[in-house]
């Protein structure tokens, strides 16, 4: 049984007084109490199990406590739980919740219901019903022991299906069929399919907060269509909410935590479209904005240019992959070899184009390993990404003409006889990849190359600087690059016909775990579109999937990532996201994290009047790396 929580709060106080200052509001700042932005269109419910876009999190996030948050550093902590143990395979989680913590009314006022281990159960009885609507389920549909089986058979019987239970009769059974249970009034347990040793991701989804029941009797379908209609355990309550005006967002003063909302209030005030946040943000009404490429260009050259920064990278990795199973038996048998697979990963140049989104700092978007950095950390709080071997992919971009050409030249001479044949390789086979292209293989180099992508205009531009970089750095004698777009459909076009060589694709990133995209590149993986067969990885995956400890577990993931990269597998180039923003929110006073709600809290936040500056967000960005490499004991 492993035991989490408490010791975490204590290493925290420490810590706490170990990094003091990194927030320290300077003498000759002024700032703000109460945080101000805007929103558009009308606010009709805030339901928070059936929450429309994730926009709306920074309402619920802030009104509703779950039972873990983050720091500023994205390390879970406790929050309604004060810690919590799991069984030795991670299949069964215990939670032990705060005792006196009250549900608050409208006016901040306490109410009759005290927030107890039922209410976790009585939510996920809420969410597992289809009639409640709720979105996202099936994020977690696999996750808790018997959801999907209570969920389905419910959803069966709505549609008409005899599934030899009644409606009633399904209801009943929850306690039984599904695996979350409150062992007594604040002990909370939840078993889950299988091990899951993140499950605390999961924790910080809208779907696992706490539900009155006794409420919800009361107020039936009204349940969140305005502020008398909602409960509210968090660092705020709304005390005010026009749909069409306004939504205020006041702070608790029975919170658990009230002396970390720094806030008093959360203004929120509708706008009409079109209304410029950047207009607004320079009269001091907002204290944060997003530019649009008009607006940055307006920017540009004036004063206001010192306070935007780039932000929003997201989890989303690009990478090329290769047709290891294609209709041209030229790229067929060359990419089965590890020199040639060599020399296209470091024949392309991210950074060239990662600046056709981003011109002015395309390295910002450049990513070199498969899973993404920064949202990942071990129990020591070490990033993911920097275990060993990984580390040195992210840190050093593996773009090398010289070292491409060399890889090349070593392809060809094993691929090939002394006149230039490919070895196996029939020539005057006509390859149909129709409608993308069509073209006779014969059998000797320039090893034909088709490359596929959509047919507009940036992909277009895309595709053009691949061929000249491959076609440069792996020489023209050696590859012919061949480009073919898909007008109509690319799922139709070419996933459906096998009509490609090397794409470039996207892949998002589930949960936070390293499993969540390495499980699905495996040789039967759903993302494995390339159709490698890949035993080592398979078992290097196999071994870190049975291995629960946070860090034993990342460094077998890393080995097994190292290996797809060392084996130039696949090749990731870039992320997804980026936005230009200008703020006066002061950097890293907030929870950090990229799953579920935990960074739309405003826990902690530091609201200054003048704008965060250029040199202000690198030297704390700076300072924030520092820390982390201090807690991670580098």
């Amino acid at each position: 049984m492993r035991r989490f929580g408490a010791l975490l709060m204590a290493s925290l106080l420490i810590l706490s007084v170990v990094f003091a200052g990194c927030t320290r509001k300077e003498p000759d700042v002024s700032f703000w109490d109460v945080y101000k932005s805007t929103f558009s269109g009308g606010l009709d419910t805030l339901n928070p199990f059936t929450l429309s876009a994730t926009s709306l999190y920074t309402y619920i996030a802030n009104v509703i406590e779950g039972l873990v948050e983050t720091d500023s550093y994205a390390r879970f902590t406790p929050a309604l739980a004060t810690d919590w143990e799991t069984n030795d395979d991670t299949s069964v989680w215990t939670f032990h919740l705060r005792e006196g913590e009250y549900w608050v009314d409208h006016k901040g006022q306490k109410t009759e219901w005290e927030v107890t281990a039922q209410n976790f159960v009585d939510s996920l009885r809420f969410v597992a019903d289809p009639a409640n609507g709720a979105k996202n389920f099936g994020t977690i549909r696999d996750v808790v022991k018997g959801l999907a089986d209570y969920y389905y058979d419910l959803a069966d019987i709505d549609d008409g299906i005899d599934i030899g239970k009644t409606r009633e009769e399904v209801l009943a059974s929850f306690d039984e069929t599904v695996g979350v249970k409150a062992l007594d009034r604040y002990t909370l347990e939840y078993t889950l399919s299988g091990p899951t040793p993140y499950f605390l991701y999961y924790v910080c989804l809208e779907l696992f907060l706490p539900l009155e029941q006794g409420f919800i009797d009361q107020v039936g379908e009204d349940f969140g269509t305005s502020k008398e209609n909602l409960l509210y355990c968090g660092g705020y309550y709304i005390s005010e909410w026009d749909r069409d005006k306004l939504v205020v967002l006041t702070k608790n003063d029975h919170y658990w935590d009230k002396e970390h909302i720094t806030l008093k209030s959360l203004n929120f005030e509708a706008v009409a479209d079109g209304v410029s946040g950047v207009e607004l943000f320079k009269r001091g009404q907002i204290a944060s904005t997003k530019l649009s490429s008009e607006e940055l260009s307006t920017i540009n050259a004036t004063e206001w240019e010192d306070y935007v920064y780039l932000a929003d990278k997201t989890l989303t990795t690009y990478w090329f992959s290769y047709n290891f199973k294609s209709k041209n038996p030229e790229f067929q048998k060359a990419i089965q070899n590890l020199n040639f697979r060599k020399a296209l990963f470091a024949g392309i140049d991210a950074v060239t184009l990662s600046a056709i989104w981003e011109p002015e700092n395309p390295e910002f978007f450049c990513r070199y390993t498969l899973l993404p950095e920064g949202c990942m950390f071990d129990e020591n709080g070490v990033d993911y990404t920097d275990y060993p071997g990984l580390v040195d992919y992210k840190n050093n971009p593996p773009y090398d003409p010289q070292l491409a050409r060399s890889y090349m030249e070593k392809a060809v001479e094993e691929l090939c006889d002394a006149d230039g044949n490919i070895i196996g390789v029939t020539p005057g086979k006509k390859v149909d990849m129709l409608p993308i292209a069509e073209f006779t293989s014969d059998g000797k180099l320039p090893i034909d190359i088709l490359y596929t992508c959509g047919d507009g205009e940036t992909e277009m531009k895309h595709a053009l600087l691949v061929k000249e970089m491959l076609t440069e750095n792996l020489g023209s004698e050696n590859v012919n690059v061949i480009l073919g777009f898909s007008n109509i459909s690319f799922s139709d076009e070419v996933w459906a016909l096998d009509n490609w060589d090397l794409v470039h694709d996207s892949y998002g990133f589930r949960y936070g775990d390293p499993s969540a995209n390495l499980n699905r590149i495996t040789t039967d993986g759903s993302l494995n579109d390339s159709e490698f067969v890949v035993p080592e990885f398979d078992a290097l995956v196999e071994k870190a999937n049975k291995t629960y400890t946070i860090n034993e577990r990342y460094a077998a993931f890393a080995e097994a990532e190292l290996w797809m990269l060392d084996n130039a597998m696949i090749k990731p180039y870039m992320t997804g996201g980026g936005s230009y923003r200008m703020t006066r929110v002061v950097p890293y006073t907030t929870p950090e994290g990229y799953f579920g709600m935990v960074s739309y809290k405003f826990k902690g936040a530091v609201v200054q009047d003048a704008p965060v500056t250029k040199a202000q967000h690198r030297e704390l960005r700076e300072k924030h790396e520092r820390e982390l490499a201090e807690l991670a004991g580098k």
